[in-house]
């Protein structure tokens, strides 16, 4: 059971009348029941949606609101995907969030997305404590579908109070949250903190599997030494060794073979994706300051070292014969170092989509907005190069290097992924002015975006609502 009914139980929040009511409207919309949610109890229903046009009737946009978000949804940043997969998806979302339409091309390729996934929840009040984050998101798993496949989330409360420390959250999924009040009773205390977060997935949406950074190339195997000379038979006497065989290339030691190559490092998947989201709110009381971004690319694996150069084998050391002395072997030449395998290249950063955030005239400047790009993920080392073998030893002599017994080539650094352009934020219809941006800014705050729940100055754990729960059929 979760606590976010206790502030009704307790006592008198502060919604209007008017405002409860259009609260209730909502719930019954959404198919939920106005005694329950008025004794304070949370109503969440895991559904599908059948069409886009039964998904736009989820929106809280009005015709003007829509018309107004349609004239600036396709901005260069959403206007250059329009010839790939995510650009149905884009005009898609126009449909729902905005005013566009979808051709019916695009409806064929859509096909496979409906009935569409959806979390439909409803709470009169909800209080946020400090230190706590209220993870709207919803899990694909959740709702039987991948994980990479988009979640439509729709979120309905009365009063949402966040303390000081406190966030509301959404990663990856496509929001509609409509709040009649919502209260935040202290400003910002620094340039990360925020109340609102429109936030990547927490995993790439790539089409690859595996972890968000990639992994370490193999080392590369060492060479095999080379075998030392070998005496030739024979027997000895008096005056020398009496040869049975003359002494031939055995008494040279051969040489070792060169290392492995080493693989190079797994490249880094693509960030996160941040979503279209609406955010509607009747009443804000207290500032806020709502923070969006996509993920940040996974770093590209190390490139494994070189394996080392096999040493060379030792030759045959000379000896006196009943013929004359004979000569010492040659040493082995010691074999060449592996090269080095080369660094992955860092994933790109995530794709963002539009935020819509609708509030009255009067109070839009209580709201900050801070947006950070997509940072892409730093390409892995380059290997070290394997040592080349040394060479054989002559007796009473130092080891000789070989010519061909170098060092193999270090591994090339991996590339950096691309970074990709912040969110746009679009406050009443029109782009929110005086966004942060900066490359910097992003990447002192990417750990910070990286792991959401844990807001300052204490973590705690997320209370997420569960019950008078209804399934999918």
């Amino acid at each position: 059971m979760s606590g976010v009914g206790s502030p009704v139980s307790a006592g008198r929040y502060r919604l209007t009348e008017k405002e409860i009511g259009a609260f209730l409207a909502r719930a019954r919309g959404l198919g939920h029941d106005p005694v329950r949610l008025l004794a304070g109890e949370v109503t969440e229903t895991l559904t599908s949606v059948p069409t886009v046009e039964q998904a736009r009737q989820l929106s809280n946009a009005a015709a003007a609101e829509r018309r107004a978000r349609q004239a600036v949804f396709f901005h260069p940043a959403i206007a250059i995907r329009s010839r790939i997969g995510q650009g149905v998806h884009d005009r898609c979302e126009a449909c729902v969030f905005a005013d566009g339409t979808v051709e019916d091309a695009d409806l064929l390729r859509l096909a496979r997305h409906f009935p569409f996934p959806a979390r439909l929840l409803s709470v009169l009040c909800r209080h946020v404590a400090a230190g706590e984050v209220w993870d709207l998101t919803v899990e694909g798993r959740v709702l039987g579908v991948d994980e990479r496949d988009d979640v439509l989330n729709v979120v309905n409360v009365g009063e949402l109070v966040i303390e000081p420390g406190g966030r509301v959250i959404v990663q990856g999924n496509l929001l509609i949250l409509g709040c009649q009040l919502l209260r935040h009773p202290a400003p910002a205390r620094e340039a990360g903190d925020y109340q609102l977060g429109v936030l990547a997935t927490p995993h790439s949406v790539d089409r690859r599997t595996g972890p968000l950074h990639g992994r370490a190339g193999a080392a590369g195997g060492d060479g095999v030494p080379g075998r030392a000379g070998i005496r030739p038979a024979g027997v000895p006497t008096m005056i020398g060794f009496a040869l049975s065989e003359p002494p031939g290339d055995r008494m040279n030691g051969t040489g070792g073979s060169g290392g492995r190559l080493a693989g190079g490092g797994e490249p880094g998947r693509t960030g996160g994706a941040a979503k279209t989201a609406e955010i509607t709110i009747g009443r804000l009381a207290g500032p806020l300051t709502l923070v969006a971004s996509g993920g940040r690319g996974g770093d590209g694996g190390d490139g494994g070292d070189g394996g080392a150069g096999g040493d060379g084998g030792d030759p045959a050391p000379g000896f006196r014969t009943t013929a004359g002395p004979v000569r010492p072997g040659r040493p082995g030449r010691g074999g060449r170092g592996g090269d080095a395998g080369s660094g992955g290249r860092g994933g790109n950063g995530g794709i963002s989509s539009n935020v819509f955030v609708t509030l009255p005239a009067r109070m839009a400047g209580q709201l900050r907005v801070m947006t950070y790009p997509a940072l892409g993920g730093t390409g892995g080392a380059g290997g070290r190069p394997g040592r080349g073998g040394k060479s054989g030893m002559s007796p009473g002599g130092p080891a000789v290097s070989a010519a061909d017994g170098g060092a193999g080539a270090p591994g090339k650094p991996g590339r950096a992924g691309v970074r990709r352009p912040a969110p746009e934020v679009f406050v009443n219809g029109k782009p929110f002015a005086g966004r942060t941006t900066s490359p910097r800014a992003s990447a002192r705050h990417s750990a910070a975006l990286a792991c959401p729940k844990a807001p300052t100055p204490a973590t705690a754990p997320c209370r997420r609502a569960s019950t008078c729960t209804t399934r999918p059929s």
